[in-house]
């Protein structure tokens, strides 16, 4: 459930209040809610269970659906889904940060954060009998350009799509 709240009123010759969502209960410590902002983006952050790909998938669609990037739709689910699994395989982050930010008509970028301190490893080259390994490999196909950088709270990895790629 979803209640919109709106801020204190401005001083003379501010910008008007906007809406604050605030949300109760879930797996999701945000709502769907992309607000309005300049370039578009959205930001969710969910608790690292086993729930998190799923809804993170599915709030990503939404959220380029909205933004009429239907073209981009299947990869971002891809790309998601392998990012927050990577979270949830490789660290030991209690919340991971899904940000999706739209960079231009037909672009969008990617960005998933977890707060896991530990060094950033490289992905291995697996072998031909392996079953994991390949994840890293398939977003850098599917994305323009994309890379890991660490942060103060953490460690983040992003991507950007673009259409008719």
């Amino acid at each position: 459930m979803i209640s919109a709240l709106t801020a204190p009123a401005p001083r003379a010759g501010n910008r008007a209040p906007r809406p604050i969502y605030v949300t109760k209960g879930g797996d999701m410590l945000n709502p769907f809610t992309p607000t309005p902002t300049d370039p578009p983006s959205y930001l969710a952050k969910y608790t690292a269970r086993d729930t998190a790909p799923g809804l993170a998938r599915r709030d990503a669609v939404r959220t380029l659906l909205s933004w009429g990037l239907e073209q981009l739709a299947d990869a971002a689910e891809l790309v998601v889904s392998e990012l927050v699994t990577n979270v949830l395989s490789h660290t030991s982050t209690r919340t991971i940060n899904v940000t999706l930010i739209r960079t231009g008509e037909t672009t969008a970028r990617i960005v998933v954060m977890d707060t896991d301190r530990t060094e950033i490893v490289l992905p291995a080259c697996p072998g031909d009998d392996e079953e994991a390994g390949r994840g890293l490999r398939l977003v850098a196909s599917m994305a323009v350009q994309w890379g890991v950088e660490r942060v103060v709270t953490g460690k983040l990895i992003w991507c950007d799509l673009q259409e008719d790629r």
